[in-house]
């Protein structure tokens, strides 16, 4: 997943002939992938702005139960207390949206299995189903999902040409530059306390 991320943000910097292979280069059998990172880009930006909306509020969603349901699966206590912090940073971005968008009707309280940065939870749970959960899983986890989202909404307010769109995916990519911010942070914090050790 940390590749995919890097994959996209060197293609936000005008590298070509990049490949990001599922499974890592373990994986890896000499085939030559085709089309552009920018594919299927069409499907998010197709909608009106209710549907932009919605997109964005599964995502967040989705993510939030991702950590819930990580945190069900883990039993280290600091780790968990790292995914509740999580999952309500995610519970008030849901929060800000809503403030934000009052008019816009919402459907029932559902389950989502969408992901910022285009995962599904699913496969995020069987990742880590074949492993230890780590505070530095997490981290680095929550960083990969969060740069995705970052260029998605900031290539997504480029290519809108709505100024009502534009702007609301200028607020997701503060939003997304905040998360990660935050992430680093805590990643920083724990490289402190390691090396104090």
């Amino acid at each position: 997943m940390r590749s995919k991320s890097a994959a996209q943000l060197l293609h936000a910097a005008d590298f070509s002939d990049i490949h990001n292979v599922t499974g890592g280069i373990i994986v890896y059998e000499g085939g030559k992938a085709t089309g552009g990172e920018d594919f299927g880009m069409d499907f998010f930006i197709r909608g009106d702005f209710n549907d932009v909306f919605r997109m964005s509020y599964a995502m967040e969603k989705g993510l939030q139960q991702l950590y819930l349901s990580l945190e069900e699966l883990c039993d280290d206590e600091s780790v968990k207390k790292l995914l509740s912090r999580l999952a309500k940073f995610e519970e008030g971005h849901k929060a800000k949206l809503k403030a934000m968008f009052p008019d816009i009707p919402r459907e029932e309280e559902t389950e989502s299995d969408n992901l910022e940065g285009g995962f599904t939870r699913q496969q995020v749970l069987d990742n880590f189903k074949t492993s230890n959960i780590t505070v530095d899983g997490i981290i680095h986890l929550g960083m990969a999902i969060e740069t995705q989202a970052y260029d998605l909404y900031s290539r997504l307010s480029a290519s809108s040409d709505n100024k009502e769109t534009k702007e609301f995916f200028l607020f997701m990519v503060a939003e997304e530059k905040q998360h990660l911010g935050f992430l680093s942070a805590e990643y920083d914090k724990i490289l402190a306390k390691r090396k104090s050790v």
